[in-house]
């Protein structure tokens, strides 16, 4: 069992590593390469300092990893977050979870090691609590987020990949932290062990092979240039007369103003379109260039802003005003998706729009 489990735990840290290596060689130019650069670094680490009784130059592993080993979670919650938004920016509360986690984690490693290695079940401590309680709240968030965005993505491929991936790192998350707590003294672990390097091989294979797939470039999709407008274009295929119909009517629809109803969703405007969901999806992505449904959404409700923004009998509308008329549920969103499309906030924009008339 124990030789089995080395073959696939080096196995699943040598992918893990080379994963790291492909991503900053393709992608290095992407916030989300670094995410999962880090994220199979970490991961790599927690393989080793998890292997029990391994040295490495007479210092026992869990010493020289155990900072990475901590900060797995994050990075692997970090890189999957950035998958679900094309501008995700790491924010304060996201550092600060990550020091959170790393210091509770550091105490109660240092705490174990003082116990002598006692089971967690057996000697809780507050530091171990502390940091299975930002573990938990970590995979609670992840799965709010995959469930939230799991049909804003417009390219089939990617929305196959967030959902087979981020599964995986819940799973595998919950299972690590519920093994760790519930069944470590029990005689189980030699087999917890071979399962555990068995399920992040799986993911690094996984990984690997869709790296390397034709449009792995999918993966890391967020990028340092400005947001652009995609022009419409004629799908491909044999169906070009009805695309160009189907495509007659959801212009249709956003010239009637259907597209600033508040928490619209993919669902809703296919059935005021008529057409089933997925070949809205294919024509808004293939038909005219958007890769996410709130792209696309935001692209419309900018553009209005910009007008009434601009607009002297408007000059003395609150912005929180037009956010609300254009759709928007609170003003930090929107403020955001003006800001990402016009290098403006709203009311500089609105300063600058005016002066110049």
């Amino acid at each position: 069992m124990e030789t089995l489990d080395d073959i696939i735990r080096y196995n699943a840290v040598g992918m893990l590593v080379w994963l790291s290596v492909l991503m900053v060689r393709d992608f290095c130019d992407r916030l989300a390469c670094w995410l999962g650069s880090l994220s199979a670094i970490c991961s790599a680490a927690y393989l080793l300092a998890s292997k029990p009784g391994l040295t490495l130059f007479g210092v026992d592993a869990d010493y020289l990893f155990f900072p990475f080993a901590f900060i797995s979670p994050v990075a692997a919650w970090l890189f999957s977050l950035s998958q679900f938004d094309d501008h995700f920016r790491i924010r304060r509360w996201h550092v600060a979870v990550a020091v959170a986690k790393v210091v509770t984690g550091g105490v109660a490693f240092y705490e174990w090691r003082q116990l002598e290695g006692m089971a967690l079940h057996t000697q809780m401590t507050v530091a171990g609590a502390l940091t299975i309680a930002i573990v938990i709240g970590i995979l609670a968030h992840l799965t709010y987020v995959a469930w939230r965005g799991r049909n804003d993505d417009l390219v089939e491929a990617r929305r196959r990949f967030r959902t087979v991936f981020v599964s995986g790192v819940i799973i595998i998350s919950a299972g690590v932290m519920v093994a760790e707590v519930f069944l470590i003294g029990y005689g189980f672990e030699p087999y917890l062990l071979l399962l555990q390097s068995s399920s992040f091989l799986a993911i690094a294979l996984y990984l690997h092979w869709r790296l390397t797939a034709s449009g792995g470039q999918d993966l890391f999709f967020v990028d340092k240039r400005p947001v652009t407008v995609p022009e419409v274009r004629p799908s491909n295929g044999n169906g070009d007369a009805a695309d160009a119909v189907d495509l007659a009517v959801i212009r249709k629809l956003e010239d009637t103003g259907f597209i600033l109803e508040p928490s619209l969703t993919i669902a809703r405007m296919a059935e005021q379109a008529g057409m089933p969901e997925h070949r809205l999806r294919r024509l808004i992505n293939q038909g005219m260039g958007y890769r996410n449904f709130a792209d696309y959404v935001n692209h419309h409700r900018i553009a209005a802003a910009q007008e009434r923004l601009a607009s002297v009998e408007d000059r003395n509308l609150p912005v929180l005003t037009i956010a609300m008329d254009l759709g928007y549920g609170s003003l930090g969103p929107f403020n955001r998706a003006f800001k990402e499309r016009t290098g403006q906030t709203p009311t500089e924009y609105r300063k600058n729009t005016i002066a110049a008339t």
